[in-house]
């Protein structure tokens, strides 16, 4: 009889460690499932934010997109006609 108190007493521990492991770990994936649902929200508001912003162009928007895509073109221009000198030599070749 001792033998069988011992296997419940061990079957209702380790059930009871598995509860409390649960209730302790639930915050925690909790927050890291919110986390991942608040990403795709902010990444989705961003794109509406930046359609929205391109729909009309106020002379102000204008201005401010044409210098950041010259700033952009300047930097990625030379990148842009290395990769085509190389893209032709692996033509050539």
């Amino acid at each position: 009889m001792e033998f069988y108190k011992k296997i419940v007493f061990t079957v209702l521990a380790v059930i009871f460690c598995f509860a409390v492991i649960i209730k302790l770990t639930e915050p925690v994936i909790e927050r890291q499932l919110s986390n991942v649902f608040a990403d795709k929200k902010f990444s989705k508001k961003l794109m509406r934010e930046l359609v929205n912003s391109t729909e009309e162009f106020t002379p102000e928007k204008r201005e401010l997109y044409k210098d950041l895509l010259k700033k952009i073109y300047i930097k990625w221009i030379p990148l842009i006609d290395e990769a085509i000198l190389e893209a032709k030599n692996e033509i050539d070749n």
